[in-house]
């Protein structure tokens, strides 16, 4: 079966969120939550699914908030937002994944990275979501990729029998960095406790400079400054009363003004916040030359087989 390197990409980031014990339980619910939303896995259905995130997420509660189910909490909402994305992305060059080493480009994990004096930091980054070029490398085979190292050495399509797939999309990303776009989404369960830390960091990365501070923003001559466009988004489900938020609300205001807005796992209230899926077309829409439902129209008919690894079936 052939597979670009997007897809590729995307079959690895998902697949990643199933290898946690956690996750890999509350799917047994959530599977049939999400099947309720979507019997007929039609494009409008899936991308609706943005509506009623919250009420999956919550399917799977329970009393109480130790600060180990807080956590736990925080991480598989992280992995079903992810999920959804990747989902509702299928068949376009944007893929979404985890903050990690072995799944980021190193060109897009340098440019991301905070330094403050000789100390580093992007821990903050949360979900990553990268649109590559519409270059052919992106959409022909992986077998077919021809591609040279920083070097100027060509880069294997396979080592040990395995794709080569981190020095691959290292060398494509060095190459063709000006063109990508980078989106980082901040999850997090609740909104009150945390609306600050979205706020400041979106800060961070939109300032131009810090004068004397000894702040900068990318390494080893990767920025974000650099990129076709960069956008910080916040993401919550939220677990706090949602009559407490009205367009005053200071948790409201601190995340007002993100470069990629705020979101929750509910419809879009005005003023408040928007439904995630409309980030997919605030942020999300140039990894194809269609929209988000055309694309979906196309792809569904796949979730049997190419697109099996999302763990839902397409029973129409």
């Amino acid at each position: 079966m052939s597979e670009n390197i997007v897809e590729y990409l995307r079959e690895l980031s998902v697949e990643s969120l199933f290898k946690s014990k956690t996750f890999f339980e509350v799917w047994q619910i959530w599977k049939n939550e999400i099947d309720n939303y979507t019997s007929n896995k039609t494009p409008n259905q899936i991308l609706n699914l943005g509506d009623n995130l919250a009420d999956i997420f919550r399917s799977t509660g329970s009393a109480g908030r130790s600060q180990s189910k807080v956590s736990a909490g925080g991480n598989v909402w992280e992995a079903l937002i992810c999920w959804y994305l990747n989902l509702c992305l299928i068949g376009r060059r944007t893929i979404v994944v985890r903050n990690q080493k072995n799944l980021i480009p190193e060109p897009v994990a340098d440019a991301i990275t905070v330094n403050y004096s000789n100390f580093v930091s992007n821990t903050e980054s949360g979900l990553i979501a990268i649109t590559f070029p519409d270059e052919a490398d992106y959409k022909k085979d992986i077998d077919e990729i021809n591609v040279q190292d920083i070097n100027g050495n060509k880069v294997p399509v396979y080592t040990r029998q395995k794709i080569n797939y981190k020095k691959i999309i290292d060398a494509l990303c060095t190459r063709d960095f000006q063109k990508i776009e980078i989106h980082i989404i901040r999850c997090k369960t609740n909104w009150n406790d945390t609306a600050q830390l979205p706020m400041l960091w979106n800060m961070v990365y939109a300032a131009k400079g810090f004068n004397e501070s000894n702040i900068s923003i990318g390494r080893n001559g990767y920025s974000i400054h650099d990129i076709k466009r960069f956008t910080y988004s916040f993401v919550t489900v939220p677990t706090n009363n949602l009559k407490n938020f009205k367009p005053g609300s200071t948790a409201v205001k601190r995340v007002i003004n993100l470069s990629g807005g705020n979101y929750w796992g509910h419809s879009t209230e005005s003023g408040i916040a928007s439904s995630v899926k409309e980030m997919l077309n605030r942020n999300l829409t140039s990894g194809a030359q269609t929209n988000h439902l055309d694309t979906l129209k196309e792809e569904l008919n796949k979730l049997n087989d190419e697109y099996s690894y999302f763990k839902i079936n397409n029973n129409a």
